[in-house]
């Protein structure tokens, strides 16, 4: 039985879209996990990467540095336990469309009274914009069915 005729009482969108689209942000958010293993390494690498040059290791910056790995790590292993089940979990797939098309003026507006490099808040912004919209795109439109033409 397909997964559109479990539910035929409402549109479940294009759940194989959705599917893979939650996998492609799980697997850049495990990349978090040096956050948490080693904060304090991580958070100078990525300020070499930023051009930031060596940030200051005070105790606050290494636990946030590693609390917000530890977020970001367990979303995308949220994300990758709602790709399983995109119809049960539509809800919450929907939800976090929205947080995330949020998460775009926010991050915009976080990373400009930070200072960071335009090219890390255009980076930070812009993905949330495009991966909130897709997943709400692929929530509310139906995949279409490729049918021959007969001549």
């Amino acid at each position: 039985m397909s997964e559109q005729q479990t539910y035929p009482e409402f549109s479940c969108g294009n759940t194989q879209l959705q599917r893979f689209l939650l996998r492609i942000a799980a697997i850049i958010q495990f990349t978090a996990l040096p956050g948490i293993i080693l904060p304090r390494q991580a958070t100078e690498k990525l300020c070499w990467l930023m051009g930031l040059g060596q940030p200051l290791m005070v105790p606050m910056l290494i636990y946030t540095a590693g609390g917000c790995a530890y977020v970001y790590l367990t979303a995308g292993i949220l994300f990758w336990i709602a790709s399983n089940d995109v119809i049960r979990y539509r809800p919450l797939i929907i939800a976090c469309g929205w947080i995330y098309l949020v998460g775009c003026p926010a991050f915009l507006w976080i990373d400009s009274q930070a200072g960071l490099p335009a090219w890390w808040t255009a980076m930070d912004s812009l993905s949330c914009l495009v991966l909130g919209a897709l997943l709400l795109w692929s929530c509310y439109t139906r995949r279409q069915k490729h049918t021959a033409i007969s001549p």
